[in-house]
């Protein structure tokens, strides 16, 4: 799935093709997953005209702003991307649900900017919104953005002792961090030296900052790099996570270490038992002791001639048919057919 660095590289490329020019074109395909809440045929009607007069992201939704009327919101889903037209290729793409052409007198393109958005397992959406995207949903029910607004260290540890589950898991979701994906999640905890399957409330207080400080690191190099694993740093698990089997150098770092793989969060996670180990486990399953009650103290309760309380009786049975019913007679299945 496109996380925060691939996101923010479709936002760029956006603003810097797409910025100021109008579209003078707009081509789209019946999608009911993918168009949300309108009809791709009313995207066609209200998009033509508009210019773009800004680009925003949070997390993995990204929006394009117009000049007037609704801003569109874009989320890539599993496989979605944004694709140009370039002279040597075929067009329209595969895949693609929305073709924008845009007006390329004003800035003297030769040809003009044509885009794509383009999704072959339809889990992308796209979305007409009123007002600020920022401020609507969906954007508005998501957590902080890593390169946005990423909290202060007491605030950071105090929203991860929230919960009692994984870390790998908390980073996943989307409510809490927005835009970090399963890359993301095993390459900054990798760097801060923490087990995928480590609990958060039995993290430290250092060992949250340490996961604060290398979140900020793995999305600002993964944004640059736009997410090329070609241009990462050689030292980052991303480089060497896809390196399984049992060949020679397979399921190793150049230094050695094995990589294992583990279900967490309901994804494969990435990491390195020698530098990442699992300190303590929680028994979220473990009951709480009813206090002790002496045999003596047992006895002179259950045989005292006093009343229970009234919760402590049992619920009366209630007949299945109200009182002021009357109940039918029941009858074998062959004299009712009879009758």
């Amino acid at each position: 799935m496109p996380e925060i660095a691939e996101v923010e590289a479709a936002r760029r490329l956006c603003h810097k093709f797409c910025l100021d020019r109008p579209i003078t074109n707009v081509e789209t395909i019946e999608d009911k997953l993918v168009f949300v809440d309108k009809d791709h045929t009313d995207f066609k009607k209200i998009l033509i005209g508009r210019t773009i007069v800004d680009t925003k992201r949070w997390g993995k939704y990204f929006a394009l702003v117009f000049d007037t009327g609704p801003a569109m919101v874009c989320h890539f889903g599993m496989t979605g991307s944004l694709k140009f037209k370039a002279t040597s290729e075929e067009w329209p793409p595969r895949f693609h649900k929305l073709v924008l052409t845009f007006d390329h007198k004003k800035k003297n393109d030769v040809p003009p900017v044509v885009m794509a958005f383009c999704d072959a397992r339809r889990l992308g959406r796209l979305r007409l919104v009123e007002g600020d995207p920022m401020t609507q949903e969906p954007i508005s029910k998501l957590g902080f953005d890593p390169l946005v607004n990423l909290p202060k260290d007491d605030e950071f540890y105090t929203l991860i002792h929230k919960r009692s589950v994984p870390i790998k898991a908390l980073l996943l979701d989307q409510a809490f961090s927005a835009g970090v994906g399963n890359w993301i999640a095993d390459e900054i905890l990798f760097h801060a030296r923490i087990h995928p399957a480590q609990y958060t409330n039995t993290l430290t207080t250092d060992q949250c900052k340490e996961i604060r400080k290398q979140m900020l690191y793995v999305c600002e190099v993964a944004v640059e790099a736009e997410a090329d694993e070609s241009i990462l740093p050689d030292h980052w698990l991303m480089t060497y996570r896809w390196n399984k089997g049992k060949g020679k150098g397979k399921g190793k770092l150049p230094n050695g270490h094995t990589l294992a793989f583990e279900t967490v969060g309901g994804r494969t996670s990435a990491f390195v038992p020698a530098l990442q180990k699992l300190t303590s486990k929680p028994n979220t399953n473990k009951k709480p002791k009813r206090p002790a009650v002496s045999k003596k103290e047992d006895k002179e309760k259950t045989s005292s001639g006093k009343r229970k309380n009234a919760e402590d009786e049992p619920t009366p049975k209630i007949s299945r048919q109200a009182n002021d019913e009357p109940s039918t007679p029941y009858k074998r299945r062959s004299q009712r057919i009879k009758n």
